[in-house]
């Protein structure tokens, strides 16, 4: 054997034994670190640290998890101090029997204002002077069994609230129609409705109107009264 192959074996077996080296020290270094003095485990706030292994345990484990020892019993769990701790529950509520139970006065109300009957129609003493007594009289829809006196020259009537006669049908319009008095007799004057007036069933938008006479708006439905026309 030459001397290049001696060199050789000698490199072959230097390598070999720093790599056996190297093994041993990575074994030992993660043995040192895992069982060293200067290793500790952290504690667990209330945990139990098992007196064979050393390690640290949930608070009343019955044995190690990590050499599955049997652990004693460590108490209750008690917070660590400064920690925030949670209030108590509030204990039962107790209601007299003597209460009376909420109610919600919404629904009430609602239903209520939908069974109410319509408002009162104007109802003043007496017609200005020279004008002939005259009335509506409810005959269909929510004006059935209403009576509207016409006490002004100029009566509007319509869904809307500053109506003098007011009628609360959603196909009516806000401001339907006026009656009207004037040169001694009454006139029924539309006043561009969406679904129009028809007076005795025809569809108008003025006529004069006499004692009689059938008005349709909307649902509802009056008849015209006079005393002297």
């Amino acid at each position: 054997m030459g001397t290049s192959g001696l060199i050789l074996i000698i490199v072959a077996m230097a390598g070999f034994g720093a790599l056996l080296v190297g093994m041993i020290l990575l074994v030992w270094y993660f043995r040192y670190n895992r069982e060293g003095d200067w290793y500790e485990e952290p504690e667990i706030p209330g945990g139990v640290r098992c007196p064979a292994c050393g390690a640290m345990n949930p608070p009343n484990a019955p044995a190690c998890l990590n050499c599955h020892r049997p652990l004693a019993y460590a108490g209750p769990y008690a917070p660590p101090p400064g920690s925030p701790t949670m209030a108590a529950p509030p204990g039962p509520i107790r209601v007299s029997e003597n209460a009376a139970p909420p109610q919600s006065t919404a629904p009430a109300a609602l239903a209520a204002a939908r069974s109410a009957p319509p408002p009162p129609m104007p109802m003043q003493s007496s017609p200005p002077p020279g004008m002939p007594r005259a009335w509506l009289e409810g005959v269909g829809g929510v004006m059935m069994g209403q009576r509207a006196r016409l006490i002004q020259t100029d009566t509007l009537v319509g869904r809307s609230s500053v109506c003098d006669v007011q009628v609360p049908d959603p196909k009516v319009s806000r401001r339907h129609f006026m009656i009207r008095y004037g040169e001694g007799s009454f006139f029924m004057q539309d006043q561009d409705s969406s679904r129009g007036t028809r007076v005795n069933g025809q569809r108008t938008m003025a006529q004069r109107l006499k004692d009689g006479d059938h008005l349709e708006f909307g649902d509802a439905g009056v008849v015209f009264r006079c005393d002297e026309v």
